[in-house]
C-alpha cells in the first residue's frame, strides 16, 4: 500500500500524548504498565432499523472506563459490517450519520491521558464478504465458506487500508480479532491463490480434502503459515507505518482448540507486542483462567500476555451481570498468574451503557488496582504440564477432548491439590524449556517423536523426575497405533496392548503386595485405599516391565451381551501393573499408563484420582519450597518478587451455591455453570522448606500462626497473600 492511503482518513486531528497515547512518565508502552482495562462493543450489527447503535456515545465510553477504573480501554471500530469512525474505505454504521465514534472517545480520553485501543475484526467481515467473492475462502469442493475470506488474497489490502485511516488518529494501539479459519467444518482454504501458493511452496497440489497422511500434513502446516503472515504482514504494515502504535491478534492456538483455526501454540503466541486470548468460566470452566494464563506465557517466550472474560453470566450477550465477586476473583486469578485482563462489555442494542456493569468491574478493578505490587513477578511451578500440538492434530483430529482431557485433568489436579504448574509446548521441546520444572508430566501424549524422547531422556537422565500417564506414545506421526511405544525407553518397560477406544478400566494397589525398592517407596506413598478398584474413565495401555519394576494392577471390566448395562460394568480380569518406576541415570521415570489423569474431568470423577495423582507428585519432590494444604475450590499461585527478595503464595478462594438445571429427566445432569456471590472462609496450611526470614499475610487477616516451619491461618477473602521474605 502506498503511503497516500493515509490521507483516506477524515477529521482524523487530535493530538497525541506521546508513546502510542498511552506512555507515563516511565516511558514503558502502555501495556508493560497497565494492568486492567475494558473492551467495549456493539451487539449485532444492523442497518435495517434506525434503533441500532443510535445512542452511541464517545464520551459515556470513556466516563464508563474512568468509573470502573479502567486503565485502558479496547474499542470497536471496524466490525463484521461497519466502521464506527469516519472511514472511506470501511462500510461506516448508518445510524452514526456524519458522527465519528472514535474522535469521540479520543477527545473524551485526552484529558485523562487514557490509551485507547481500536478493535478490528477480520475473520467474519460479512460486508467485505459480500463485496468481494474473490476473497472468499473455498472447501475442497469449491464452494465459498460464508464469512470467511482467505488469508491469501487480496483481503490483507483493504485491513491494511482500514488500519491506515485509524493510524492517523492518536490510538494507543490495535486489537486485531478473529484470525481464524473457522472452529468447525466446513474449513479452508482450495481458492485459487491458495492452490498457486501451495503449489509454489510444495511443488505439488493441494490434497483433495481431509485426507489424514503427508500431504494432509504439509496442508496443516500451510494453513498456519499464512495466517501467520497474514498476521506478520499487519505488524510490519503498522511498525513501518506508526512504529510507536501496539498490535495484538486474538488467539485460538490454546485448548479446546483443535486444528480448525489453523493455529499453532508457539508459532502463533510469537505474534504481536504481547499475545491475547479469552478464558471464560462460563465456556471453558472455572480452572480456565489460570490454566489459560499458564498456557500463554508456556506459549510466549517474552512472558507477555492478556486474558480476555467478560461481565456477562453466561454469553457476551446475554444482558446480565457477573455478581461482583465472582468478576474479582476472575480476574485476580489472571492478575495473580501475571497477565493483564481485559472485560468485555457489549453494550446494549442501541450503543447505551448498562451502569451497574461498570459498577461491578470498578469493584474488581478497584482491588487488584490496590494490590499491584504483588502481581507480575516471576511464577514458580513445579511440575511442568507437557502440551503436544502434533498429539491434538494428528490424535485428536476433529474430536479435541480425544487429546486434551488428559491435559485437562493433570492441570485440574495440580490445581485443586495446590501444585504450582507451568506449560511446556513440543513447539519449544528442549533441554532449556524443560530446566526450569523439578517434575515433567506426559499426559496421554499420544505421539512422541524420537527428538522429544532424547530430549526426556536426558532431562532424566541429568536428575529429572518424568512422569508418564495415559497412552503416552503408542501412535505414529500421523496418529496410527503402533506395535511398541516410542516411550519405551523411558518407561523400562515394552508395550503389550493398547485399549484406546475404551471407556473405563480400574486401577488398584493390592495390601498384600511385597514391592522392593524404588518402587516399593511409592507404592506405600500412594494415597489410594488398598485392594479397591478405582474407575478411571477412559483409554489405557499395557506394558511388561523390563528394566522398570512394576506395581498395581490395571483391571478391564467386565462386558457381556443382551445386558443394559453392558458398557458401564465392574472390574474383571487383570491386564498388567498399575504403576512402573523406572531408574534412570540420577533421574526416575513413573509411568501410569492408565486414564487417572483424564478421569479427573469425566463423568466419573472423584477426589481419590486426585489424591493419587498428587501423592505421586509428592512422592517425585517431597520438598517444594512450599507444600500448601487448602479446600480444593482455592486455587494458588506461587510467584518470586526478586525485586524484594520474597515469594509470594497466591490463594484465590472460589464458592458458589449448589447449582441446578430445569430439564426433564435425563438431562438435568446439564447443570450450568454456578456463580460466586460472596467469599469463603476457609483455613489454610503452608510448610515452608525454605530459608525465611519472616513471613505475614499481605491482607488484613490478623489471625496468622507460626509453628516452625509450618503456617496457618483462616481466610475470608476472595483473594489472599502470604509474603514470604527470603534471606
Amino acid at each position: 500500500m502506498s503511503a497516500g492511503a493515509l490521507g483516506l482518513a477524515v477529521g482524523a486531528g487530535g493530538q497525541g500524548m506521546g508513546r502510542g497515547t498511552g506512555e507515563r512518565q516511565s516511558g514503558l508502552p502502555w501495556y508493560r504498565e497497565r494492568h486492567v482495562g475494558i473492551e467495549i462493543g456493539p451487539t449485532g450489527a444492523n442497518d435495517r432499523d434506525r434503533t441500532f447503535f443510535s445512542r452511541a456515545s464517545g464520551r459515556d465510553w470513556v466516563e464508563g472506563l474512568r468509573r470502573a477504573g479502567a486503565e485502558y480501554g479496547v474499542v470497536f471500530m471496524k466490525d463484521m459490517e461497519f466502521a464506527y469512525y469516519r472511514s472511506r474505505v470501511a462500510r461506516p454504521c448508518p445510524n452514526m450519520g456524519s458522527r465519528d465514534l472514535l474522535r469521540e472517545v479520543l477527545d473524551a480520553a485526552r484529558p485523562h491521558r487514557l490509551p485507547m485501543i481500536a478493535y478490528c475484526q477480520v475473520q467474519y467481515d460479512e460486508s467485505s464478504w459480500r463485496a468481494h467473492p474473490e476473497w472468499r475462502m473455498k472447501s475442497s469442493d469449491g464452494a465459498d465458506i460464508p464469512g470467511r475470506l482467505c488469508y491469501n488474497s487480496g483481503y490483507i489490502e483493504f485491513i491494511e487500508s482500514v488500519l491506515a485511516e485509524m493510524m492517523a488518529y492518536e490510538i494507543a494501539g490495535f486489537h486485531v480479532d478473529m484470525l481464524d479459519y473457522g472452529f468447525f467444518p466446513p474449513v479452508g482454504c482450495w481458492c485459487d491463490s491458495c492452490r498457486a501458493a501451495f503449489r509454489m511452496t510444495y511443488g505439488a497440489d493441494l490434497p483433495p480434502g481431509v485426507t489424514w497422511d503427508e500431504a494432509w500434513a504439509r496442508m496443516l502446516q500451510f494453513r498456519s503459515d499464512s495466517s501467520a503472515r497474514f498476521c506478520k504482514e499487519v505488524e510490519a504494515f503498522v511498525e513501518r507505518t506508526k512504529p510507536e502504535i501496539s498490535v495484538d491478534f486474538n488467539y485460538h492456538g490454546y485448548p479446546p482448540f483443535n486444528w480448525h483455526p489453523g493455529e499453532l501454540p508457539v508459532q502463533h503466541a510469537a505474534i504481536g507486542d504481547f499475545v491475547t486470548a479469552e478464558g471464560s468460566p462460563w465456556v471453558f470452566g472455572h480452572n480456565a483462567p489460570g490454566l489459560l494464563v499458564q498456557f500463554l506465557q508456556g506459549a510466549r517466550e517474552d512472558g507477555l500476555v492478556q486474558a480476555v472474560t467478560s461481565a456477562n453470566v453466561y454469553t457476551y450477550h446475554d444482558f446480565t451481570v457477573k455478581p461482583a465477586a465472582e468478576l474479582t476473583w476472575e480476574v485476580l486469578t489472571c492478575l495473580a498468574h501475571g497477565a493483564q485482563v481485559t472485560v468485555v462489555d457489549k453494550l446494549y442494542y442501541d450503543g447505551a451503557l448498562e451502569p451497574r456493569v461498570y459498577e461491578t468491574i470498578g469493584a474488581a478493578f478497584a482491588e487488584g488496582l490496590a494490590k499491584r505490587e504483588m502481581f507480575g513477578h516471576e511464577p514458580r511451578p513445579e511440575v511442568g504440564l507437557y502440551y503436544s500440538s502434533l498429539s491434538r492434530d494428528w490424535w485428536g483430529r476433529d474430536d479435541p477432548p480425544r487429546y486434551m482431557r488428559a491435559f485437562w485433568g493433570a492441570h485440574l489436579a495440580m490445581a485443586q491439590a495446590h501444585i504450582p504448574t507451568g506449560v511446556i509446548l513440543d513447539e519449544r521441546i528442549g533441554a532449556a524449556a524443560l530446566a526450569p520444572y523439578p517434575i515433567v508430566w506426559l499426559p496421554g501424549t499420544a505421539i512422541l517423536t524420537p527428538r522429544e524422547v532424547e530430549v526426556f531422556e536426558a532431562y532424566v537422565r541429568q536428575g529429572g523426575r518424568l512422569l508418564i500417564t495415559g497412552i503416552t506414545g503408542v501412535a505414529d506421526q500421523h496418529g496410527r497405533l503402533m506395535d511398541r511405544s516410542s516411550a519405551e525407553p523411558l518407561i523400562g518397560g515394552v508395550l503389550r496392548s493398547v485399549e484406546a477406544e475404551r471407556r473405563d478400566h480400574y486401577l488398584r494397589l493390592d495390601p498384600h503386595d511385597a514391592v522392593a525398592g524404588l518402587a516399593g517407596r511409592l507404592e506405600a506413598a500412594c494415597e489410594l485405599p488398598r485392594g479397591w478398584p478405582m474407575l478411571c474413565a477412559g483409554p489405557m495401555a499395557v506394558y511388561e516391565p523390563t528394566t522398570a519394576a512394576g506395581f498395581g494392577r490395571l483391571m478391564f471390566p467386565y462386558r457381556s451381551e443382551n445386558n443394559p448395562w453392558a458398557s458401564h460394568m465392574s472390574p474383571g480380569r487383570e491386564a498388567g501393573p498399575a504403576m512402573l518406576v523406572h531408574p534412570l541415570g540420577k533421574g526416575v521415570v513413573v509411568t501410569a499408563p492408565c486414564s487417572v489423569d483424564a478421569a479427573c474431568v469425566s463423568e466419573y470423577r472423584m477426589p481419590e484420582q486426585r489424591r493419587l495423582l498428587r501423592s505421586v507428585i509428592r512422592w517425585l519432590n517431597p520438598k517444594p519450597p512450599v507444600d500448601i494444604v487448602a479446600p480444593p475450590n482455592v486455587e494458588t499461585v506461587v510467584t518470586h518478587d526478586r525485586t524484594k527478595n520474597r515469594l509470594l503464595v497466591h490463594f484465590l478462594a472460589w464458592s458458589g451455591a449448589p447449582t441446578f438445571s430445569a430439564a426433564g429427566f435425563p438431562e438435568g445432569r446439564r447443570v450450568l455453570p454456578p456463580m460466586m456471590e460472596e467469599p469463603l472462609i476457609y483455613p489454610a496450611e503452608v510448610r515452608i522448606n525454605t530459608p525465611a526470614r519472616g513471613v505475614r499475610l499481605a491482607g488484613s487477616s490478623t489471625n496468622l500462626t507460626r509453628s516452625g516451619t509450618r503456617v496457618r491461618f483462616h481466610s475470608g477473602s476472595i483473594h489472599e497473600v502470604l509474603v514470604i521474605g527470603l534471606p
